[in-house]
């Protein structure tokens, strides 16, 4: 049986209590199934899924490739919205502002994930931190899409992590790749 992994970048901590307040206004623990531990909080770039233990090594080394053609940047965590129907929705997470470095890193990561392990590129990438998916419950429990106070952050790399189905947090960052810092140079 192969691991299973995807790319992404790690939510601060600092988002913590926005996570928080918007899981009790909208009780998201009673109508979801997945409510994801705070350490698991991310951007997915690519989800991979099942990965032979051989090609585990070649991603690395192309991912590690990226750190010199990307740069370090900020994000703006800006509300909550979801995937789905506003009654219902299958998804409920933090939306983050449109950011042409990010949109650039994530095509990088796509190409790898299309050259390498054939995975098909996703044309329709929409950044985000899901704090609630799979819901449990039938029926209507209307969520709104709305703004919050904009929240930035620093992202200085991104991840490939093992996913860990039966453990908590479930997500092991197994390798690190730190993205270039022009003024460091």
């Amino acid at each position: 049986m192969h691991n299973h992994y995807f790319i992404g970048i790690k939510a601060p901590a600092s988002i913590e209590e926005i996570v928080k307040q918007y899981r009790e206004k909208y009780r998201l623990s009673n109508n979801y199934k997945a409510i994801p531990h705070l350490d698991d909080l991310h951007i997915t770039l690519l989800f991979i899924g099942a990965l032979p233990e051989q090609q585990v090594e070649p991603l690395q080394e192309s991912l590690a490739a990226l750190a010199d053609k990307h740069s370090d940047f900020h994000l703006i965590v800006d509300g909550l919205s979801f995937f789905g129907s506003p009654k219902g929705p299958r998804v409920v997470y933090l939306s983050v502002e449109q950011s042409n470095e990010l949109d650039a890193l994530q095509q990088s990561v796509a190409m790898i994930g299309a050259d390498q392990l054939g995975i098909e590129p996703d044309k329709r990438f929409t950044p985000h931190i899901a704090i609630a998916k799979k819901r449990k419950i039938n029926g209507e429990f209307p969520i709104q899409k709305e703004s919050c106070t904009p929240h930035p952050f620093h992202v200085d790399g991104f991840s490939l992590f093992r996913i860990h189905p039966s453990k908590t947090p479930k997500y092991e960052a197994v390798q690190t790749i730190t993205l270039k810092n022009p003024l460091n140079k």
